[in-house]
């Protein structure tokens, strides 16, 4: 029992420092357009982690005097929020992008570009499923019950 509540402790500590997404686009100091549409680019990196996609969210907020406000107690406007579905691309790259409008009342100045990503941890695969599911590596399987909430940012200027 105690190895398996190290094994557990050991997969969690992983899944905590692996990355399972990142934002493509807008990258740290990229100076966005109010009221302009930008193509946003979400990135599914390689990874070891099993992890059945639920969705994203696209926000951005203002930072008032260089303070930007932590994603996890304020979002700011939502550009986006459904299915994440990323694509392989030429390098054995996956992303997918996305197509969204800066909101026209945002004023100049600093702003927090925030990626919040939903997914479900722990796969363990199954010869036969009820509910059946198709993880990001096209196997069949079953998730873990284990959420996995994640944001990422990017510090962006808006003129």
């Amino acid at each position: 029992m105690k190895l398996l509540s190290l094994l557990v402790s050991i997969v969690f500590a992983f899944a905590a420092t692996s990355q399972t997404i990142d934002i493509g686009y807008p990258t740290n100091s990229a100076v966005l357009h109010a009221g302009e549409q930008l193509t946003a680019e979400i990135d599914r990196p390689n990874s070891i982690i099993g992890c059945i996609e639920v969705g994203i969210a696209l926000a951005i907020i203002s930072c008032v005097n260089g303070q930007c406000p932590s994603p996890s107690e304020r979002l700011g406007s939502v550009l986006y929020a459904g299915p994440f579905n990323p694509q392989a691309h030429g390098g054995g790259r996956f992303y997918q992008n996305f197509t969204v409008t800066v909101p026209s009342f945002l004023p100049n100045g600093q702003a927090l570009f925030t990626l919040t990503h939903l997914c479900l941890l722990g796969v363990r695969q199954h010869i036969s499923m009820s509910p059946k599911i198709t993880n990001h590596y096209g196997l069949r399987s079953k998730a873990g019950p284990f959420p996995l909430l994640e944001y990422r940012n990017a510090t962006v200027t808006i003129t």
